[in-house]
Parts: structure tokens; C-alpha cells; sequence
């Protein structure tokens, strides 16, 4: 008995997943006739967005213990008023954002003012939605902290891709132990990482990397304003600009002259780091 009810509740659970392919499948073929109908349009790329998602396997998932060491956001946390103050910057993006493929440039101002902190725990937040994906995009040739972030060994990164065209893209993306969410290293350091930022290859990079998932959420972590350019050459690439305010550390020059740097335009906000 125990046994046949048990199979028939795996038949029931396996039924509606069924069903979907067998309605999708015949979108498919309505399609073909209706290529113009929005409805059908819209349902085809939904399956084909969940297949996707689904089919990002992750290797190791880190444990709470884990998260906690790394100081990365996760639902059930105890520092419940950090994971919702990253919750409303989630927020304040989505709103702003006309679609939910978009790339949000994360620079401090000053160094040691917690950048990369912010920037992958905001990529984090993002990949907490089961329907979307997030990239965190290591920036920071000179002070890069992506090694922490992965959970297989880094073979080549960010500097390496733009600087050797036989680097495919698919070599520097890396699993994180964060569900949906990847990241892509800053790579060996280089004195030219202004002038690679500013190539075409970049731009077809940021181009590529937003396409391959169609809600995919793009974290570009940028070494500080204050003392270099790269922030305001990545500025061209974001859809918006958040800086990161150590607290206590900067004036309120220096915060003008940061939001100039990243251009008021795309200038999102700011995030005071305590």
C-alpha cells in the first residue's frame, strides 16, 4: 500500500511539469503561425528563462556558517536590518529600471570603503529571487577579492579576456556558493586596466554577459573614485551608479566630486558604509 501511494504522489507532483511542456510545446508550434502575438511571445520566453535558470548548476552551495564568515546576505540571517536595507536598494533599482536586465556600477569613494562588500552582497540580493540571475563583475584589478567569493579554482579573469581575444567569455565565469549567482574575476593586476576598460572588447563584453540571460542583474564592483579612473570609464557600460560612503571618512567634496566622476546621469544614490 505504502508503496503504490507513493507512486501515485510522484505521478500527481510530475503531472502539472508535464503539462507545461506539452502547453509550451504547442506555443511553439502557434507561434510559428502568430510570430507577431505578444501573449505568445511572452510565454515562450518565460519557459525558456526558467530552463535556464534551472540549468545553472552550482557546485558547492555555502552553509550558513559559511555566508556568515564571508559577510554575504541570505534569507533567515540575524542581521535581519542588513538584508532588508539591501532589499530596499534592490528595490529603488528595480523601480528605476525600465527592464530587469540591467548593469548597476557599485564604486567608494575612498579606499577601504567597502566596495566589494557591497557590490557582491548586492549582486546576492538580486540572485535571492528564484526567477532571476545575478554577475558580479570584479572591476578591481589592483586590490580584486573575487577569490572569496568563488568556489572553483581562477584560472583567468576579467584583464586576461580583454587583453587575449582567444580567452572565450564562457572560461572567466565562475560559480559562486550563492544560488544563481556567478562572478566573473578581475584577473592578474595590470597598470592598464583604464585603457582595457575602454576597449571595444569591454563593450562587447557588458553587451554579450547581459544578453546570455535575459534577466540577468549585472554588478560592475569599481576601484574608488578618489583614486582612479576606472570608475568613471566603467560609468559608460551601467544603466546606474551607486557609491558606497565610508562613514566618516569622506567630505561632502568628496562625494560631489565622486557622483561628477561616475556622471549625474547615471548617478543612482548613495549607500553610507558603517
Amino acid at each position: 500500500m505504502n508503496e503504490k501511494r507513493v507512486g501515485s504522489d510522484t505521478h500527481q507532483s510530475a503531472k502539472p511539469e508535464l503539462e507545461l511542456r506539452a502547453f509550451v510545446e504547442r506555443i511553439e508550434t502557434v507561434k510559428d503561425d502568430h510570430p507577431q502575438d505578444p501573449l505568445i511571445r511572452s510565454a515562450v520566453s518565460e519557459h525558456r528563462k526558467r530552463e535556464q535558470i534551472k540549468s545553472m548548476a552550482t557546485p558547492v552551495i555555502w552553509t550558513q556558517d559559511e555566508l556568515y564568515e564571508k559577510k554575504v546576505v541570505f534569507t533567515g540571517m540575524r542581521q535581519r536590518e542588513l538584508l532588508n536595507a539591501f532589499r530596499e536598494v534592490r528595490i529603488r533599482i528595480l523601480q528605476k529600471s525600465k527592464t530587469d536586465n540591467v548593469v548597476i556600477l557599485v564604486a567608494s569613494i575612498t579606499d577601504g570603503g567597502g566596495g566589494s562588500f557591497v557590490s557582491f552582497n548586492l549582486a546576492a540580493t538580486f540572485a535571492l529571487d528564484r526567477h532571476k540571475t545575478a554577475l558580479y563583475v570584479d572591476c578591481n584589478p589592483y586590490k580584486s577579492c573575487a577569490d572569496q567569493y568563488t568556489v572553483t579554482p581562477i584560472e583567468a579573469g576579467l584583464t586576461q579576456y580583454l587583453n587575449d581575444y582567444t580567452v572565450p567569455l564562457k572560461h572567466i565565469i565562475y560559480p559562486s556558493g550563492v544560488e544563481r549567482l556567478r562572478v566573473i574575476p578581475s584577473g592578474k593586476g595590470s597598470e592598464s586596466a583604464a585603457e582595457f576598460f575602454n576597449s571595444k572588447r569591454m563593450e562587447v563584453l557588458i553587451s554579450e554577459i547581459k544578453t546570455r540571460y535575459p534577466d540577468r542583474f549585472i554588478v560592475l564592483d569599481a576601484p574608488p573614485v578618489q583614486t582612479s579612473t576606472e570608475a568613471r570609464i566603467l560609468s559608460q557600460y551601467c544603466d546606474h551608479a551607486l557609491l558606497v560612503v565610508p562613514f566618516g571618512k569622506t567630505t561632502q567634496s568628496d562625494v560631489l566630486s565622486g557622483i561628477d566622476a561616475v556622471g549625474r546621469d547615471k548617478f543612482l544614490g548613495l549607500i553610507f558604509n558603517h
